[in-house]
C-alpha cells in the first residue's frame, strides 16, 4: 500500500514512472495512465506474452533479464527502487547493466532467513542506497555496513477511513456483542508470526469474563488455525471471531473495539496501530516494530516482555482505564499522513539525486 500511494501521488509533471510486476495484483489495472506498466511474462495470462516466453526458453535466455533489460534500454529511468527485498533476483541484473538501485526494505530478520545468503549479500552489494520503513529496519542496514541507509516510515491515507456507525451497530447485533461486553481487534493474517497462538491463554485468562477478540485478516489453510479454531469451538465458543479480510467493511470491524492488540513476534512497522490510533482504539502491543516510540501515555500499553500474564496484566488495566486520550491517539496517527511522508519521500529522493 505504501508503493500504492507513493505511485498515485508522485507529480506526473516532476516524475516518469514505469511500474515492473512478478504477478498481477489486484491494483495494477488501476495503476494511474500516466505510469507505463508491465508484468513478467508467465504471469501475464496473454498468448503473445506466452509465445515470448516459450522462445526465450528455446535460446535458453533468462526471462527476467530479457524484459528488465528492455524496460531499461526503452524507458531510460535513473535509478531501479525495488520496493522490497524478496525479489533479489532484480540485483545482479542491476548491476550487469550499471544501473543505480534503491532497494526499500519493509522487513525483519525472520524474513531475511527466506532468501539464500549470496542473494543477501546481492541485494546490500548492489543498492546504491537502502531505504528502512523504520528504525529497528535501519538499524539492521546499518548492521550489514551499507554506506548508505535512508528512512521512510510507512504511511496511510488516511481519507480512505471511513466509519458508519449505523453498520457498526448492525455488525455488533449479528455477532452478538453486548453493551457489556469488552471487545479486542486483532488484525493481519493469523499465523504464528503474528501470535494467533497467544489467543487460546489469553481466553483461557478471561473465560468468565463478558471479553471477546474480533481478528481480521487472511486465514490461512494450515494445521496451526486449525487447531485454534478446534479449541475456540470446543472451550471457548463465542469469545473470538475469525472474520476474514473484510475488504469492505474492515473500518467497521475495527470500530467495534475497545482496544487494540497487537500479537506479533515481529513487526518492521505495523500500519495497523496507525489505523487503530487514527480510530481512538487504544492499544496494548508488544515491544516491537514502532510501537516503543509510538505508544505514549494516553494511548495504552507497550509490553517488555511475551509472558501470558503480563499480556494479561495490560490487557486488565485497559479494561480499568478504558478512557484514554482519543486525541492523543489520532494526533500520533496523523504523523504519519500521506501528504506529509509523500513530501517526506520527495524530499529524500532530491536528496539522493539532485
Amino acid at each position: 500500500m505504501v508503493l500504492w500511494y507513493l505511485l498515485n501521488s508522485l507529480d506526473p509533471k516532476e516524475y516518469a514512472i514505469y511500474v515492473f510486476c512478478f504477478k498481477k495484483g489486484e491494483l495494477y489495472d488501476q495503476l494511474p495512465e500516466h505510469i507505463q506498466k508491465s508484468i513478467l511474462y508467465k504471469a501475464s495470462g496473454k498468448w503473445d506474452k506466452k509465445l515470448g516466453r516459450a522462445l526465450l526458453k528455446l535460446v535458453k535466455a533468462d526471462q527476467l533479464a530479457h524484459q528488465l533489460n528492455y524496460i531499461q534500454a526503452h524507458f531510460k529511468p535513473d535509478f531501479w527502487y525495488v520496493n522490497t527485498m524478496i525479489i533479489p533476483d532484480v540485483h545482479p541484473i542491476a548491476a550487469s547493466l550499471n544501473v543505480k538501485v534503491v532497494t526499500h526494505f519493509h522487513e525483519l530478520l525472520y524474513v531475511y532467513s527466506l532468501i539464500r545468503s549470496f542473494q543477501m549479500e546481492s541485494i546490500i552489494n548492489n543498492s546504491a542506497v537502502c531505504i528502512g520503513c523504520s528504525e529497528e529496519v535501519c538499524s539492521h542496514l546499518i548492521n550489514m555496513g551499507h554506506p548508505n541507509v535512508q528512512l521512510q516510515p510507512s504511511f496511510i491515507d488516511f481519507t480512505t477511513i471511513n466509519v458508519d456507525h449505523n453498520k457498526v451497530n448492525a455488525l455488533k447485533q449479528k455477532l452478538g456483542i453486548t453493551a457489556s461486553d469488552f471487545v479486542w481487534v486483532i488484525s493481519g493474517s493469523a499465523t504464528y508470526m503474528k501470535g494467533v497462538d497467544y489467543v487460546l491463554p489469553i481466553l483461557d485468562r478471561f473465560k468468565e469474563e463478558q471479553v471477546k477478540i474480533l481478528w481480521l485478516g487472511s486465514l490461512p489453510d494450515d494445521g496451526l488455525l486449525y487447531y485454534v479454531k478446534e479449541v475456540v469451538e470446543r472451550r471457548y465458543k463465542g469469545k473470538l471471531f475469525f472474520l476474514g479480510p473484510q475488504a469492505d467493511d474492515y473500518y467497521n470491524y475495527m470500530a467495534i473495539g475497545h482496544g487494540f492488540l497487537l500479537l506479533s513476534r515481529e513487526e518492521s512497522f505495523s500500519l495497523v496501530l496507525l489505523e487503530a490510533a487514527y480510530l481512538g482504539i487504544p492499544i496494548v502491543t508488544f515491544n516491537i516494530g514502532i510501537a516503543p516510540t509510538f505508544v505514549k501515555k494516553g494511548m495504552g500499553r507497550v509490553i517488555n516482555s511475551r509472558e501470558i500474564e503480563d499480556i494479561v496484566l495490560e490487557m486488565k488495566w485497559l479494561h480499568d482505564h478504558p478512557q484514554q486520550d482519543l486525541l492523543e491517539l489520532k494526533n500520533a496517527a496523523l504523523a504519519f499522513s500521506l501528504p506529509k511522508q509523500v513530501a517526506n519521500f520527495e524530499r529524500l529522493i532530491a536528496k539522493l539525486f539532485p
